[in-house]
């Protein structure tokens, strides 16, 4: 079978799966799916034999047994058709197993999965003919469909419409990958021939200066090679995608409220999968992808992770999507929330397939919308479909991933104070900007544990030693750190881990003691290092300090607080 006859033969989280895996993986896949298929079937003969003889035996005792003959005959027919059993094993697989040739991962439990799918088959061959298109059908049908005759009914609907439509574009779709090809190269040609005209009209003008031979040759060579750069440099910059990679400190989520009511749950699924600090990026993803309503907030219906169709639930699609981006983070090697580039390719891998990071890196050497518009064109053409994804599908999202705003500390005490300390002590540079970030804020804000605001990410004006301390880390990009934290919520963290007084660095966090308590009896600062003079400098939001070193007296401030005794490390600063 070529690669075109196995996707259309997949089930929707099957084929998901499998037009994301490199073309390695694709073949492990398949190897490992025909030697499963060759066990299956040799497992089926041997169980037909045991139920004949078993038959015969009864017959002879004079016993009718009529459920194991008829039995014997679903098994008979079941395995009659080789490529079914195949299929059954290539669905189960891409559904349910690893990247590997090696078989050890499919137990007794995954054959007997097997054989009901079979068998299902089976049972509707012998006892009526079917068309074409079902019989396409029952052979996607995964272990989730199986044994509920109304799913299969209606996935069986759906399977026909899906072959209509094929059929109905399929004539189309490499005339439209050709038109779109030629329109890229097009517009790189056009693009090129408008700025070397540009160009050609510079040179003009500057020859027309020059009044030496000499002079005139070596400007002309050097005018001509200047321009031969420019237009390069422009033709490939048009081409690497329509924003600036200048990355800032931190981007945040600007979204609606039906999207925002999912934060706690981004952030569980994200801590889940490892990328705890892209909590704002999958909020803008759900922006882009649904708004905010439900069930399937990430459009994850057709996500190899999908295993149990359909979604019914926001947390069931948040579950299945963050893993999904996880592994596209992990393909394009994004260095972290702030790298651009590197989002720009995991996201458009997550609307494509994963196979799509690999593809770019090697033609494009990364993301560009020309790659994007290519390859959506190639997948149309190869799966024979009206279209395929969304080519701005970056454009879309980052238009809802907005850069926070350059930090600007307005007290001039503490912008001395700031000066002193980077002077005298070595610090993370993720640790200087929380504390810059939190600097920020001197001056700004009130103390209040009762109007504090958990979720005061733009101009806050009330804020509590925690969400403070928990604005600082979240404002500088590391979204782990939730906006609504408590003490609590710093002493139990596994983001960071417990450390003594004296292994103290810059971007550590004290608290007065290590119990959940809130109020008074609880205080939570970041650690600045020390002055000149030696004084531990911390920075902290208060309701009353006489160790200010700022001028304020409440609020935020650089203070020579010495309460702390329970200290802590986020651990992306060790």
């Amino acid at each position: 079978m070529n690669d075109k006859d196995v996707i259309s033969s997949l089930s929707g989280a099957a084929r998901q799966r499998y037009i994301s895996l490199s073309d390695t993986d694709k073949e492990k896949f398949l190897r490992k799916a025909e030697r499963v298929a060759k066990k299956l079937e040799q497992r089926n003969i041997e169980k037909k034999l045991d139920i004949r003889n078993r038959a015969k035996r009864y017959r002879r005792a004079g016993r009718k047994k009529s459920i194991h003959l008829s039995h014997s005959v679903v098994i008979g027919n079941s395995v009659s058709n080789a490529k079914d059993a195949y299929l059954v094993a290539l669905n189960y697989l891409l559904t349910t197993g690893k990247i590997s040739e090696d078989e050890s991962d499919v137990n007794e439990k995954s054959y007997e999965d097997m054989q009901s799918i079979l068998s299902e088959s089976a049972k509707i061959r012998a006892g009526r003919h079917i068309s074409s298109n079902n019989m396409a059908h029952m052979r996607n049908i995964t272990i989730t469909q199986m044994g509920n005759s109304e799913t299969l009914s209606q996935t069986g609907k759906q399977e026909l419409s899906k072959q209509l439509v094929k059929r109905d574009v399929k004539r189309n779709a490499a005339k439209d990958a050709s038109r779109s090809a030629a329109k890229i190269s097009s517009d790189a040609v056009k693009s090129f021939a408008e700025k070397t005209k540009e160009t050609a009209k510079q040179i003009i003008k500057v020859m027309k200066k020059m009044t030496n031979p000499l002079m005139l040759i070596a400007g002309f060579v050097i005018v001509v090679l200047s321009a031969v750069v420019v237009c390069l440099a422009a033709v490939i910059g048009a081409s690497s995608g329509v924003a600036s990679e200048g990355d800032n400190d931190a981007y945040e989520a600007k979204v609606s409220a039906k999207t925002e009511r999912y934060r706690g749950l981004v952030e569980e699924y994200c801590e889940k999968y490892d990328i705890d600090d892209y909590v704002e990026l999958v909020l803008a993803m759900i922006e882009q992808e649904s708004g905010g309503n439900p069930p399937d907030v990430m459009q994850t219906e057709q996500s190899y992770y999908n295993t149990h169709p359909p979604i019914n639930s926001a947390k069931e699609s948040i579950d299945c999507g963050t893993h999904q981006l996880s592994d596209c983070l992990k393909s394009a090697k994004c260095k972290g929330p702030t790298d651009i580039a590197g989002i720009k390719l995991a996201i458009q891998g997550y609307n494509f397939g994963n196979g799509y990071i690999g593809w770019a890196i090697k033609n494009y050497k990364g993301y560009t919308h020309e790659s994007a518009k290519v390859f959506s064109a190639m997948m149309k053409a190869k799966l024979g479909l009206s279209g395929y994804g969304d080519v701005d599908y970056v454009k879309h999202v980052l238009r809802y991933y907005v850069a926070v705003e350059s930090t600007k500390i307005s007290n001039g005490n503490a912008s001395k104070i700031l000066k002193e300390l980077k002077e005298n002590n070595k610090a993370n540079a993720g640790a200087w900007r929380v504390i810059e970030k939190g600097a920020s804020l001197i001056g700004k804000v009130d103390y209040s544990m009762d109007k504090r605001q958990g979720d005061g990410r733009d101009n806050p004006k009330y804020l509590d030693c925690s969400s403070f301390t928990a604005w600082a880390f979240h404002k500088s990009g590391y979204s782990s750190v939730p906006y609504g934290s408590t003490t609590a919520t710093f002493v139990e963290s596994s983001k960071f881990k417990t450390i003594t007084a004296d292994k103290l660095k810059v971007g550590d966090i004290g608290l007065k003691s290590n119990t959940t308590a809130t109020g008074a009896s609880n205080h939570v600062g970041i650690y600045c290092g020390k002055l000149k003079n030696g004084t531990k400098v911390w920075l902290h939001c208060t309701s009353s300090s006489s160790t200010s070193l700022t001028g304020n007296a409440q609020g935020p401030m650089f203070g020579a607080y010495t309460n702390f005794t329970y200290f802590r490390r986020f651990k992306k600063f060790d």
